[in-house]
């Protein structure tokens, strides 16, 4: 995780308003999860295999996500494959976790920004190469944070 240390910036401001309202959120939550009144939500998400590109449409509420293959796998690398697509999933996770955290303990920031990398081997599960995953995986993170707090805040 790479840490930073700056002096105010016009930028910070915006994000640090985001993470005002995403502590009265976060509050919110907490205070109907502890009252007893939080309910689960269901998720839906839908995909089509569309035209003769066969790229995929994700659909998600009133979002939509194109996905394709790269050129060498019969793609038009018309959008992100499957597994980077899950790799950019996990890399929002973990951003809203430091967002969530950020907002929870008061902490400024100028700006966050996490990088995630994974391998696929299109070997995977073949003969010779059973052990290997046919999934991303090694994946690893790095987070770059730029704040005035003090790593201890």
């Amino acid at each position: 995780m790479a840490w930073h240390s700056s002096i105010e910036s016009p930028l910070m401001s915006h994000l640090n308003e985001y993470l005002s309202e995403k502590r009265a959120a976060v509050l919110a939550r907490s205070a109907a999860i502890e009252a007893g009144t939080a309910q689960a939500t269901r998720l839906k998400a839908s995909v089509r295999a569309e035209g003769r590109s066969g790229v995929r449409r994700l659909r998600i509420r009133e979002h939509q996500v194109i996905s394709d293959s790269p050129p060498d796998f019969a793609g038009y690398n018309l959008g992100p494959s499957s597994p980077e697509l899950q790799l950019g999933v996990l890399g929002t996770c973990v951003t809203h976790i430091f967002l969530i955290q950020a907002a929870e303990r008061q902490v400024p920031l100028e700006s966050l920004e996490v990088e995630v990398t994974g391998v696929i081997d299109p070997r995977g599960g073949k003969p010779g190469h059973e052990a290997t995953p046919v999934w991303p995986h090694d994946i690893g993170y790095t987070v770059h944070i730029d704040s005035p707090a003090s790593r201890t805040e």
